[in-house]
């Protein structure tokens, strides 16, 4: 009622979630061609240090984008 704020939602920043679907991409497409390789960790980690520096608003935009073309 009185006094109370609603929370204010998570920013979104266009170029972080941009970074997130191109790791995502790239993280899905080296584990098509081996799981088991270098590659593939790499691009894993990467992602997921993205992710860790994204709020959950952009993640979530990352995951409806990438979701939405196939990955």
């Amino acid at each position: 009622m009185f006094g109370r704020k609603k929370p204010q939602p998570d920013p979104v920043r266009r170029d972080q979630v941009l970074r997130l679907v191109n790791l995502g991409m790239r993280e899905t497409d080296a584990a098509d061609m081996d799981i088991d390789g270098p590659e593939f960790r790499q691009a894993k980690d990467a992602f997921e240090s993205a992710l860790g520096e994204s709020t959950s608003a952009e993640q979530h935009a990352a995951f409806d984008a990438l979701k939405r073309h196939g990955y």
